[in-house]
């Protein structure tokens, strides 16, 4: 977020810099005749949009459209939601739109819908020039409000531009050491360290980019060591066919070539139905990624991507039982002399990495969890039950304090006040100043606007001091302000809770006095740290939201209480609410979306695990039939026989959890790092998984080792 005359600036003094365009979010009320719409996303731009991102112009002149202040460019789904599903068959360009009812606006363009997957999300554009003569208020050096966007030029050296650009603003503006970054355009979606904002549309995360491709990896080595494991189990199946084959000419290339091609064969298989199932499920998939899925069936690069992971995949399979089973003499094989214990150690290895694996998933999956369940379940520093907010439309925002006073008058609400924003990952901040503050010591602090039940509705305890009062005359002064501190803030500037009381500062222009420092509360998620906060008190001003704690069990009829006297007040615009709660819950829908997956990918990972163990365990009651006869014919019993079997599976899943353990811990340690607040790693976790681990072994080896101890003795012997 950067100042609005950034653009212009930076365009004149680095020749590198050929074309700039802003953008800033705006809301408001569109309505024609007797249709109205409130966009989700109203965006503030330069005429140069259009032409600097490419985006198409359905209707309209691209080279003239938001050069005028008068003007608006609306998308194909706000059109249709004016003119009907035949717009663009009507002559509406010219059509006056009224904006919140004050200010017409002429249509000059009909705008594509924004592509789904940009960070760029538009409904309405509105023109910046606007706003660059009305809006001084926010269009100054010391407002950052609006995204600045640069082309340079092909030749530009931009290491040494970045360097260039970094100490710039206090060029512009004086004691300004804030340094300014670039960061390339396709790297916004999923390498942004910081945020846009919830009205920016949808961003991803690279960290878990990387955590899915490396499950997926997981889960498909895990079924190829399967299919490696059931192979070689097979061998003394196909010993004898090795054998014949062999000794009626066959060489040993023809053979790895046959088991290639079966290989290749099952995967083609797999890959067919796999593709068959995600069809059915990518429904399903969208909904549980919180993303649109498509297949995409008409690009020649992605079937070109499953040719080779097809290949890939089947030489891997294929490799091992190929280069093993062609590897069989056919004189010895022929003969019944087979050497059942090759490959024993290369299939235990193989079944010891698919639980490294499995265990690996199940601790991380567990360790997700609960660190989500800490973040939704730590204290905050308020009350965020029965907390609901209402946003302020319209002349509300001027007449809340009477909206506030009719409410407080019902029986199911507890308290209201007025502020600027909700206690939801609040991040308008400005820069803030006071007597014997360092020129160079810049940090930005995070405020909002409120009246004096804010602490009340909210919950929030003061460290020292006092409350803004109505009935104080310092606070309720014209020129002179009034304000709170978070301790973190105190603290920022030098100060503990009790000194900072009574200090002055300046804070957008006007003097005040600290009045009273708040404990510290989260207003961010928790992968943040708490950062300086200031609560102003500015009664004359606009408020954009109505904070309301509602009588306990009693939302829904305050609801309709709050509905009944919002639209008596405001009856134009749409009544809009939500639950802080909920509102806090969904902060953390993307690492709530991972565990879903991740828990997902461990039964999976498990399933497939314990597919192939059940392979090698049925390898191993093959190669220890006669064994078993002989042992019950001297009277071993099926509790003994199962335990011998067993035994051996469950070494190697010991041998796996050890291993496992501390790659899992580094793995869900890197990954909590990514939390200012988070969970200690348990040791119960590893336990609990290890115990699991061998109880699945258990159960999966018990199912052959009984079979196998109750077959006959005789029937095991009689070829002896």
């Amino acid at each position: 977020m950067t100042p609005g005359p950034l653009a212009p600036a930076l365009k004149n003094d680095f020749p590198e810099i050929t074309e700039t365009v802003r953008v800033g979010a705006w809301s408001g009320l569109l309505q024609y005749e007797q249709k109205t719409v409130e966009p989700e996303a109203m965006r503030v731009v330069d005429a140069s949009f259009l032409s600097f991102f490419g985006f198409k112009l359905l209707k309209g002149n691209p080279q003239t459209v938001l050069c005028s202040p008068d003007e608006v460019v609306i998308s194909e789904a706000v059109a249709e939601q004016f003119f009907g599903k035949n717009w663009s068959s009507q002559p509406i360009l010219g059509k006056m739109i009224q904006y919140s009812q004050k200010r017409p606006l002429r249509l000059t363009g009909v705008i594509e819908n924004a592509p789904a997957r940009s960070h760029l999300q538009y409904d309405v554009l509105l023109p910046f020039i606007y706003f660059e003569l009305n809006d001084k208020w926010s269009y100054n050096w010391s407002s950052n409000n609006y995204h600045t966007y640069l082309k340079i030029r092909p030749d530009a050296n931009v290491a040494t531009l970045t360097q260039k650009l970094a100490g710039q603003l206090k060029t512009y503006d004086k004691g300004n050491e804030t340094p300014l970054l670039l960061q390339p355009l396709r790297d916004i979606h999923l390498y942004s360290d910081f945020d846009f904002g919830t009205d920016w549309g949808q961003r991803g995360n690279i960290r878990y980019v990387k955590i899915f491709i490396a499950v997926g990896l997981i889960v498909l080595l895990i079924a190829l060591f399967n299919f490696i494991n059931l192979s070689t189990a097979r061998a003394t199946q196909r010993a004898k066919e090795v054998g014949v084959r062999k000794s009626v000419g066959a060489l040993r290339s023809s053979l790895i070539v046959q088991f290639w091609g079966e290989s290749l064969l099952m995967t083609s298989l797999a890959l067919g139905v796999g593709f068959v199932l995600l069809n059915l499920l990518l429904p399903f998939f969208s909904e549980l990624s919180g993303k649109p899925m498509t297949l995409p069936f008409h690009e020649p690069l992605f079937w070109a991507s499953m040719a080779v992971v097809l290949v890939v995949i089947s030489f891997l399979t294929g490799l091992y039982p190929a280069f093993y089973l062609s590897s069989f003499r056919p004189v010895s094989v022929l003969k019944g002399v087979f050497n059942k214990k090759s490959g024993t150690s290369f299939r235990k290895v193989l079944v010891v990495t698919q639980f490294v694996m499995s265990v690996v998933l199940i601790i991380g999956t567990v360790g997700l969890y609960q660190q989500l369940k800490f973040m939704q379940n730590k204290e905050l520093g308020f009350d965020k039950e029965q907390l609901l907010y209402v946003r302020l439309k319209g002349d509300l925002r001027q007449k809340a304090m009477t909206l506030k006073e009719l409410l407080t008058k019902q029986s199911t609400i507890a308290s209201v006040s007025a502020t600027t924003n909700t206690l939801v990952d609040v991040q308008n901040t400005s820069y803030i100043e006071w007597p014997g503050k360092n020129p160079k010591d810049e940090f930005l602090i995070t405020q909002i606007n409120s009246d004096a039940d804010f602490l009340k509705t909210a919950g929030m305890t003061l460290a020292a001091g006092r409350n803004f009062s109505n009935t104080v005359a310092a606070d309720t002064l014209k020129n002179f302000g009034s304000y709170l501190l978070n301790e973190t803030a105190a603290r920022r500037m030098g100060w503990t809770p009790q000194q900072a009381l009574g200090k002055k500062v300046n804070f957008w222009g006007l003097d005040g006095a600290i009045v009273g420092v708040v404990r510290d509360f989260h207003f961010r998620p928790m992968s943040v740290k708490i950062d300086p906060f200031i609560v102003r008190f500015r009664p004359k001003e606009s408020y954009f939201n109505l904070l309301v704690k509602t009588q306990p069990g009693q939302a829904q009829q305050a609801l309709a209480e709050i509905s009944r006297t919002y639209k008596k007040i405001e009856p134009n615009h749409p009544f809009n609410y939500g639950f802080v709660n909920q509102d806090l819950d969904r902060q953390y829908a993307l690492e709530q979306r991972t565990g879903q997956l991740l828990l997902i990918f461990s039964i999976l990972a498990v399933l497939i695990a314990c597919l192939g163990l059940f392979g090698l365990a049925t390898f191993t009651t093959e190669q220890r039939i006669k064994e078993i006869g002989i042992r019950k014919v001297l009277g071993a019993s099926i509790a003994n026989i199962t335990g011998l079997l067993s035994k051996d599976f469950i070494k190697l899943v010991v041998i796996a959890n050890v291993i496992a353990f501390p790659l899992a811990y580094y793995g869900l340690s890197q990954w909590l790092q990514n939390f200012e607040y988070r969970i200690g790693i348990e040791w119960w976790i590893f336990v609990v998984t290890a115990i699991l681990a061998v109880s699945i072994t258990l159960l999966t080896v018990s199912v052959q080792a009984v079979k196998a101890a109750l077959v006959n003795p005789v029937k095991s012997l009689k070829s002896e």
